[in-house]
């Protein structure tokens, strides 16, 4: 009997691990089913002539169309077959729909989206955009649309997860892109009531010096002779900053154009790298886009059809973050209400929640069952006034007119529409000129902080061939102090601007390898500033010396193969806490950051007296902080890291975190979707790679999601990257295989300089004809 169960037993195991097998194997092969068809014919309606879809071994599509029209159709098809998923989150979450496939977990973030109504804010913007760029979306919607509706089309492996499927993608779902970009720079609205409590518990003047100003030694990207303004004009009056020049983790950037009196070839050299939260996959996708009117490279948004930052035949772009200030929170009572009604928003798994969406003549109303903001004595809610939501935002529309310039004029005719985000775009032409110019609606107040206009286009920061013979920004204060309008009081990127100027002015004869040594550069000018100060500190602990020791030669390069870095980070958490916890109390935790701007005014300026702790009868200096902040932060690290402080490797500690939307929050899929990639930078080095003091650890979650350097006197030698990989399937090798190459600060070419009769090798073709229509 005994045998005859454990036979019988071994059989039955045997049967369950062969169907668990075999599931394992169908689910396997399904998932490897949604990978892309990259080579062959595709008969699809909605073309006029037949296209190819060339990729090369890095998945880069190189699309070769006999119009433009032609080749934004090619480009939806490949956007939809590498990108599907990020396009289907974005434009659900700016529409407030996502509880309806993750149910209640995303309830929060859906009541914020239907609040702020970007989804018919979209939906009006897209009826009122020029012809020629609803054409655009059109063809590029027919093309992502060529894909989903495809016989046998089996989606990427989230919506098979989700058991749910891809939506049609119309032109006003482009424009929700757009909406997302914009609200993700937005500015410092929702920021107010925060810096509100903060002035009620330490007082208008100890607020005001722990927020700090724009350093007056900083540099201005402008002069007053750059934009045309005489020498001794009236500054515009600049309220009170409520964040400050503080940039933990705030989307920001670095771009510069160097006139050819600057390079080597005669000819200008553009950079850009755009700062933004790391996500899997990049929010950029690389491509090339080919007619017989020439071609245009760089990086596009999955979604949209243009490419955002590039380069043409003639010219090339790259844009930063202005951080303008186009929002407010006004304080007001029920009778402001203009309108109202009750939405209902779907959740899975649970009951639908119905909520009412109210309107006030300025923007909309942030219900307090959902915004929890402290509200004024007499005031019912915050309604918000902000540029998001005009109905004839035209921004949609800018890219497609900016790959179609050739020149300065044109390029500036191009942006002319554009609404929001403000952003610094600089310029660079192979006729030799350099250019920049900041464009967008930004609002005029009154002393009341009422809307009355907004600043004129031909007003806005802008400069050609300016004197110098550069113009640099990395989200710093671009306007001279005498510039007569106000933009906004958040200047930031302070350490980063001044490396960029050091390594600009440094040489005269500049090539593309000194421009990527720049944008990859990681030595950190707030480490170098302070250093002299924390070297005085006297250590109690063993590990504190040893630090001190290590610490003596450095040369403050945030290296990922050095020790020195995770010692300075871990040094400065603590100090941070050391000088300001006492001070903020409850408030600590939300204004805990590496805040460097005001940390060097304590440790170098005139704010020392903030070393004081409050909480006891002693005066304490910063000596007397130092050395206690160093050995608290060793005993944490080496218990994290291991006693031998010289084999640490900040790399190790401080790595990429690139999560997955909504996948990295899920145990057993987070691993499977999450990329880590070793990183060097801080949140203080051009090379920005972001951490939080809030959380344990030291994982990056915000850097260059993409570096770009166009060489106007040979074009072809430009050089690019992203972040991660091109497709975002994870069943593709190429979902992370670039995350590698980010890491270490290296680039990929992408030539323009071949057709279909001179691909290089390892390239596959994709030929889309036109079928019966």
């Amino acid at each position: 009997m005994s045998a005859r169960l454990l036979r019988y037993a071994g059989w039955t195991l045997g049967s369950v691990a062969a169907i668990a097998i075999l599931a394992v194997l169908v689910v396997a092969n399904r998932l490897y089913a949604s990978l892309p068809q990259t080579s062959g014919t595709l008969e699809v309606d909605g073309l006029d002539a037949e296209a190819q879809i060339v990729r090369d071994r890095h998945a880069i599509p190189h699309v070769f169309a006999g119009s433009d029209r032609d080749a934004f159709f090619a480009l939806g098809v490949a956007h939809a077959q590498d990108r599907l998923w990020q396009m289907e989150i974005t434009r659900r979450a700016l529409r407030g729909r996502v509880a309806e496939l993750l149910g209640r977990d995303a309830l929060d973030t859906d009541i914020f989206f239907r609040t702020m109504g970007l989804g018919e804010a979209a939906d009006d913007a897209a009826v009122n955009l020029p012809a020629d760029v609803q054409a655009a979306l059109d063809a590029y919607s027919a093309g992502v649309n060529t894909v989903i509706e495809a016989p046998g089309f089996v989606p990427p492996p989230e919506f098979q997860i989700l058991m749910t499927a891809p939506e049609p993608w119309t032109p006003a779902d482009t424009v929700v892109v757009y909406k997302a970009i914009a609200l993700d720079l937005f500015g410092n609205a929702f920021q107010e009531p925060r810096r509100a409590a903060l002035d009620a518990h330490l007082g208008a003047g100890r607020a005001a010096e722990f927020v700090g100003r724009y350093p007056a030694d900083a540099p201005r990207s402008l002069s007053m002779a750059d934009m045309g303004l005489p020498g001794n004009a009236a500054p515009a009056d600049t309220p009170v900053p409520v964040l400050g020049p503080e940039d933990n983790g705030r989307d920001g950037s670095n771009n510069w154009v160097l006139a050819g009196s600057r390079t080597a070839s005669g000819l200008p050299i553009l950079a850009n790298d755009p700062h933004l939260g790391l996500s899997a996959p990049g929010i950029w996708y690389l491509a090339r886009l080919t007619t017989p009117d020439g071609s245009v490279v760089g990086a596009t948004l999955p979604g949209t059809p243009f490419v955002t930052l590039g380069r043409n035949d003639r010219i090339a772009w790259g844009f930063t973050n202005t951080g303008p200030d186009v929002g407010d929170l006004h304080a007001v009572t029920e009778e402001a209400v203009v309108d109202s009604r009750e939405e209902t928003i779907r959740v899975r798994f649970g009951a639908d929640v119905t909520i009412t969406r109210r309107a006030t003549a300025t923007g909309p109303v942030l219900d307090p069952e959902h915004f929890d903001y402290p509200l004024p004595d007499g005031a019912d809610f915050f309604s918000l006034q902000w540029m998001l939501d005009e109905p004839d935002d035209a921004t949609a529309g800018v890219g497609l007119h900016i790959i179609d310039s050739d020149d300065w004029p044109g390029f500036v005719d191009a942006i002319r529409g554009f609404t929001a985000p403000q952003q610094n775009m600089v310029f660079a032409s192979r006729s030799g000129d350099i250019g920049f110019y900041a464009p967008a609606r930004i609002p005029v107040r009154d002393r009341a902080g009422n809307w009355v206009s907004t600043i004129p286009f031909d007003e806005l920061p802008h400069a050609l061939n300016p004197e110098r013979g550069f113009v640099a920004t990395a989200n710093n204060k671009i306007v001279p102090d005498g510039y007569p309008h106000f933009i906004t009081g958040e200047w930031y990127g302070v350490s980063r601007i001044r490396r960029i100027y050091e390594g600009i002015e440094g040489s005269q004869q500049h090539d593309l390898d000194t421009m990527a040594a720049l944008q990859t550069d990681t030595v950190s000018d707030m480490a170098r500033r302070i250093l002299p100060v924390l070297l005085t500190a006297r250590a109690s602990s063993e590990a504190g010396r040893t630090a001190l020791t290590l610490l003596e030669d450095w040369d403050a390069d945030m290296a990922a193969d050095r020790p020195e870095p995770l010692v300075y980070a871990a040094w400065m958490r603590e100090l941070n806490r050391a000088v300001y916890a006492d001070e903020l109390g409850d408030l600590f935790s939300a204004w805990y950051a590496d805040r460097r701007v005001f940390m060097m005014d304590v440790l170098t300026g005139d704010l020392a007296h903030w070393c004081d702790d409050i909480t006891t009868d002693a005066a304490e200096t910063c000596a007397d902080l130092l050395g206690p902040a160093l050995d608290r932060a060793m005993a944490g690290a080496t218990a994290e890291y291991g006693r031998n402080i010289a084999s640490w490797r900040w790399g190790e500690a401080h790595y990429a975190r690139h999560d997955h939307t909504p996948f990295s929050g899920i145990p057993l899929l987070s691993d499977w979707f999450t990329i880590e990639t070793p990183v060097p930078g801080d949140g203080s080095t051009v090379n920005v790679a972001h951490y939080a003091f809030r959380t344990p650890g030291y994982a990056a979650f915000h850097g260059a999601s993409y570096r770009a350097l166009y060489d106007m006197a040979d074009p072809e030698a430009s050089r690019f990257m992203i972040t991660t990989g091109q497709s975002g399937n994870v069943m593709s090798r190429h979902y992370d295989d670039l995350a590698p190459l980010w890491g270490r600060g290296e680039y990929l070419e992408i030539r323009t300089d071949w057709d279909l009769s001179s691909a290089p090798e390892g390239t596959q073709t994709l030929r889309l004809q036109p079928g019966s229509q």
